[in-house]
């Protein structure tokens, strides 16, 4: 019975690790007309690591990727802090959102924070 209680924990914990994860809420759209829509993207191709990545906004961790490679939501116009933890990278850029745009950034390995389209 102790193994199976233990086996049980044990596949809940891993099933667990691999759900996406939401951690800190997104600041709260002041603007809904003009706020504009951001799609994160992971480029961590080997699935243990995408496990590893957790995105942050202005130094908050927001979400962690898990299984998932990507993540979308809606910011207003303005200056942010776009950055990701990945094991030992802690990797931050600057970003300025406009208004009413469709943004994609692909977050991949050695800090790789980049805008792919507007």
């Amino acid at each position: 019975m102790i193994k199976f209680l233990v086996s049980c924990a044990t596949i809940l914990l891993m099933v667990g690790c691999s759900n996406p994860q939401r951690m800190e809420q997104l600041p709260p759209i002041k603007s809904p007309d003009t706020s504009s829509q951001v799609f994160l993207k992971s480029m961590f191709m080997d699935k243990m690591d995408n496990r590893k990545l957790t995105y942050k906004l202005d130094g908050v961790s927001i979400y962690r990727f898990g299984d998932t490679r990507q993540f979308s939501f809606y910011l207003d116009t303005g200056s942010y802090m776009f950055g990701y933890d990945h094991g030992s990278e802690d990797c931050e850029t600057n970003v300025f959102i406009k208004e009413r745009k469709n943004y994609l950034f692909e977050l991949g390995p050695e800090c790789r924070i980049e805008l792919i389209s507007e």
